[in-house]
C-alpha cells in the first residue's frame, strides 16, 4: 500500500475530514487531498504529525504492508433481566398478603367488638343508675307531699311504717305503673336495661369471635 493510500484509509479510520485533519497538521484543506491523490508527499516533519493524528507510528504509515484490520466490536451478550411479573401475579401476591394479615391478626376485630360491648354496657349502666336515682327522688318528694298534680294530698298518721304508706298510695294511683308518672319512669329505666342487655351480647359475641379466629389463625401458616 502506498503512503498516499494509507494516509486516506487512516484519516477515514479516524473519522476525521481533510479539513480536520489540515488543522491538526498545520496545512490547508489543498495539501491534504494532494498528499492522497499522489501529487505530493508531505514533508519529514508533517509525516510526524499525521502519525500522531492517526495514532500509529512512522514506521506504520511509512510501511508498504497493509494497515491491520480493525476487529469488529464485540457485542456483549444483553444483560439478563428478571420478566416482569404480570398484573395479575402481583394482585394475587397482594391478595394473598391481605388474607394473611386477616388470618393472623383478624381475632383483634373480635376484642374491638368485646370493648365496644363493654363501653355499652358501661354507658346503659350509668344511664339507668342516674335515671333511678332521678326517679327515686321525685318519689321521695312526691310521697312527702301525699300528692301529684290533681290527686290532692294524702296525710297518715305519725308512726305509720313507710311501706304501708307506699302501698296507700299505689291504691290511689300514685307512683304506680299506670299512672303517667309510672309509665315515665318505666320508660326510662327500660331503656337503658335495653342497652345494658345488647352490650352484654356484644362482650360475649366479641370474645368467642376474637378466641376462635386466634386459634384458627395460630393453625395457619
Amino acid at each position: 500500500m502506498k503512503l498516499n493510500e494509507k494516509i486516506l484509509y487512516y484519516r477515514k479510520a479516524a473519522k476525521l475530514s481533510q479539513e480536520e485533519l489540515a488543522a491538526q497538521v498545520g496545512v490547508s484543506r489543498q495539501a491534504v487531498s494532494k498528499w492522497e491523490l499522489g501529487d505530493a508527499t508531505p514533508e519529514v516533519d508533517k509525516l510526524l504529525l499525521l502519525a500522531r493524528a492517526f495514532g500509529v507510528t512512522t514506521d506504520e504509515l511509512l510501511s508498504g504492508d497493509e494497515p491491520p484490520r480493525p476487529a469488529p466490536p464485540r457485542e456483549e451478550p444483553p444483560a439478563h433481566t428478571a420478566p416482569a411479573a404480570p398484573a395479575g401475579d402481583n394482585f394475587d401476591r397482594t391478595a394473598g398478603l391481605i388474607g394473611r394479615l386477616v388470618r393472623r391478626y383478624g381475632w383483634l376485630t373480635g376484642v374491638y367488638i368485646a370493648l365496644s360491648g363493654l363501653g355499652t354496657t358501661v354507658v346503659g349502666a350509668l344511664a339507668r343508675w342516674g335515671f333511678g336515682a332521678m326517679f327515686a327522688a321525685s318519689n321521695d318528694m312526691m310521697n312527702s307531699v301525699g300528692g301529684f298534680g290533681s290527686m290532692g294530698s294524702v296525710e297518715f298518721s305519725p308512726g305509720t311504717p313507710p311501706e304501708v304508706q307506699q302501698a296507700i298510695l299505689e291504691e290511689l294511683g300514685y307512683g304506680s305503673a299506670a299512672s303517667p308518672m309510672g309509665r315515665v319512669e318505666g320508660f326510662f329505666l327500660g331503656f337503658p336495661t335495653v342497652i345494658i342487655i345488647i352490650g352484654v351480647v356484644m362482650m360475649i359475641a366479641g370474645a368467642a369471635l376474637a378466641a376462635y379466629l386466634y386459634q384458627k389463625g395460630n393453625k395457619q401458616p
